[in-house]
C-alpha cells in the first residue's frame, strides 16, 4: 500500500499522506511524490493541496528507523533527493498549499515549509525542527526555508534550543498564513481548498508570473529583478484574457462616471 493518495477535484490536486500508525515520512513517500510530478505539472492542475490523513499528525517527522538504518550502512532507496523534489514542487507555476491537520516536526515541518501557503488547525498541536536533540540538523531544507520566513535570529533560537510551538505562535511568526479555530467545524483542508479554488479562478499566467517574481525576490531590491518584473508585466498586458478583463473594468468605470 502506498503512502500518498492523489485526487483531482475540479482542477485542484489533493494529495493525502497516509502512513499509520506513526504517520512518519520515509524515502517511499518522496518516491511516490516524484512519480506524481508529471501529473502535477499538467496545465489541467491549477493548484495543489497537501494534507495528512491522521487527526493528530500532519507528517509526524522523518522516519527515525530509516535514519538509524542509514547510520548502520543500510537504508536509502531514494529515487531522487528530497531537496530536488521539494524544490521542483515549490517552483511549479501554480499555488502549492499545505493543510496541516495536526502536529509536524522535523521533516514533516520541512515539507510544509516548501509550500506557498500553510493553513493549520488550532489545537493541542506542536511544530518545530528539533533535530539537534539527536545530534543532527534539519536536512530537508529547514535551515534555509525557516530562516527565509522568520529571520536568522528566530530560526536559530527555534532550532538550537530546540523548541516546539503552537499553531498560534507559528501564525504570529508568519510561518502559517491562517489558523482555523479549534472549535470551528471547518478543517484545515476545508480552508486550504477554499484558498486553492479562489486562486485557481484567477488568470493562470498572472498567477505563475507573480509566484515566480515573489520566489525570486531578493533584498535589497535589484534592477535585474525590477526589469524582469517589467517584462512579465508587459507579457501579461499582451494576453487576450488580460485585455478582456481590463476592458470590462474600464467599461464599468466609464459607466459609473456617466461617460
Amino acid at each position: 500500500m502506498g503512502q500518498l493518495s492523489l485526487e483531482i477535484r475540479d482542477g485542484i490536486a489533493v494529495i493525502t499522506f497516509i502512513n499509520p500508525p506513526l504517520q512518519v515520512m520515509t524515502p517511499a513517500t518522496m518516491n511516490e511524490l516524484n512519480r506524481m510530478m508529471p501529473e502535477l505539472r499538467s496545465d489541467d492542475v491549477r493548484a495543489i493541496v497537501f494534507t495528512g490523513s491522521d487527526s493528530t499528525y500532519f507528517i509526524r517527522h522523518f522516519s527515525v528507523e530509516e535514519l538509524d538504518e542509514n547510520t548502520r550502512g543500510g537504508g536509502g532507496g531514494w529515487d531522487r533527493p528530497m531537496a530536488e523534489i521539494l524544490y521542483e514542487l515549490e517552483h511549479l507555476p501554480k499555488p502549492f498549499i499545505c493543510a496541516l491537520n495536526g502536529s509536524a516536526a522535523g521533516g514533516g515541518l520541512e515539507f510544509a515549509l516548501a509550500a506557498d501557503i500553510r493553513v493549520a488547525k488550532d489545537g493541542p498541536f506542536r511544530f518545530g525542527l528539533p533535530e539537534v536533540s539527536v545530534g543532527i540538523l534539519p536536512g530537508g531544507g529547514g535551515t534555509q526555508r525557516l530562516t527565509a520566513i522568520v529571520g536568522r535570529g528566530r530560526a536559530l533560537e527555534m532550532m538550537l534550543r530546540p523548541r516546539l510551538v503552537s499553531a498560534q505562535e507559528m501564525l504570529q511568526l508568519g510561518v502559517f498564513q491562517e489558523v482555523v479555530p479549534a472549535d470551528s467545524p471547518e478543517t484545515a483542508l476545508d480552508r486550504a481548498l477554499g484558498i486553492a479554488r479562489e486562486i485557481a479562478g484567477r488568470p493562470a499566467r498572472a498567477v505563475a508570473h507573480i509566484k515566480r517574481l515573489v520566489r525570486e525576490a531578493v533584498s535589497p531590491v535589484t534592477m535585474d529583478m525590477l526589469k524582469l518584473e517589467g517584462r512579465l508585466f508587459a507579457d501579461l498586458m499582451a494576453q487576450p484574457e488580460t485585455q478582456a478583463l481590463l476592458k470590462g473594468v474600464a467599461d464599468q468605470h466609464r459607466a459609473e462616471r456617466g461617460g
